[in-house]
């Protein structure tokens, strides 16, 4: 099996472009000390890091699988075509798709950033055999969107991206210790919490660590997450939450605060959580109740039989067998 992937547009002015224009975000943001925004613009092959990074890595489990990044329209005639985040590129290959150059071409999930009527309405071409979103929440919301816009999808399914459980591996799996340093992880509707959680947590004699979504690098999270015996989140909708994978595969626990407003929304705090890995808090006496079974979780087992970039990519071939 042939797949080209696309990150980048095949006009090679446009793709010039586009390398200057991040290369001066970088330049931009470093003078500025904001790291986490430099990092962003660090990634030379575009698009989501983390989606990116998973899908090279997952494509190189599977020795039948050429994996074609990038390639020119000669190189890719034939292959299965995937563009996971521009709508530049997805244009570009939906013109690919028109003029038979590609076989099949699946797009998503990160080509619209808020609405599906964006780009105008790219993302229900015809020529786009199936779209790819990382979570069921997130389909059903794409769904409803649709029919509000009178537009119907063709193969909408869900797809999430996996973790290198060998890069987020903990030097010490902590499974017994007595749980008493907790990371706060702040994000979103958590602002509104997180000062009573940290209150709470240093009244119960624990030693606690803040990290504020925006203002770190990757580097600085697998520290603190080495650091800590278990993590509450205090967040909000999470299409996926990659993050807490990179938590649940360095072994450590995770109760996820859900706010009414993530419910009333009909959105999800913490997509892939489950009985394995932690779970979900809506109010401080379940929160206090999480506490007290915080250490009967093992979320790396979990991770490294479900969540793994091998994982992941498995189960991108099987949406390609299925279409």
């Amino acid at each position: 099996m042939r797949i080209s992937f696309f990150t980048k547009p095949l006009a090679s002015l446009e793709r010039f472009a586009k390398d200057c224009e991040r290369r001066f975000n970088y330049l931009k943001y470093k003078l500025h000390g904001n790291e986490y925004k430099a990092w962003t613009c660090s990634h030379t092959l575009g698009g989501h890091q983390d989606i990116v990074d998973s899908f090279i890595k997952g494509a190189k489990y599977f020795p039948d699988v050429e994996l074609l990044v990038n390639p020119s329209r000669e190189e890719a005639r034939g292959s299965v075509a995937y563009v996971p985040c521009s709508w530049r590129v997805l244009r570009d290959v939906i013109e690919m798709k028109r003029n038979r150059v590609v076989s099949r071409l699946i797009a998503g999930p990160l080509i619209c950033y808020r609405h599906v009527n964006e780009h105008n309405f790219i993302i229900f071409d015809e020529s786009i055999d199936c779209y790819l979103l990382a979570s069921d929440w997130v389909v059903q919301d794409y769904w409803k969107e649709a029919a509000q816009h009178h537009r119907t999808f063709h193969n909408l399914r869900t797809w999430a991206a996996g973790i290198d459980a060998a890069e987020w591996s903990p030097s010490d799996m902590k499974d017994d210790n007595p749980m008493q340093k907790v990371l706060i992880y702040v994000k979103r509707d958590g602002w509104d919490v997180y000062e009573r959680v940290q209150h709470m947590m240093e009244l119960s004699g624990r030693e606690v660590k803040i990290l504020k979504y925006g203002e770190y690098v990757p580097s600085d999270y697998k520290y603190l997450l080495n650091w800590c015996d278990f993590m509450i989140i205090c967040g909000g909708n999470e299409t996926q939450g990659i993050y807490m994978a990179q938590a649940w595969s360095m072994n450590r626990p995770t109760l996820v605060y859900e706010a009414a407003a993530v419910i009333d929304r009909g959105g999800n705090s913490a997509p892939y959580i489950t009985e394995s890995t932690g779970q979900k808090w809506h109010d401080f006496n379940e929160l206090k109740e999480g506490l007290c079974v915080i250490d009967r979780y093992r979320p790396r087992t979990w991770v490294l039989e479900h969540q793994t970039n091998k994982a992941s990519f498995a189960n991108f071939i099987n949406i390609i067998e299925s279409i």
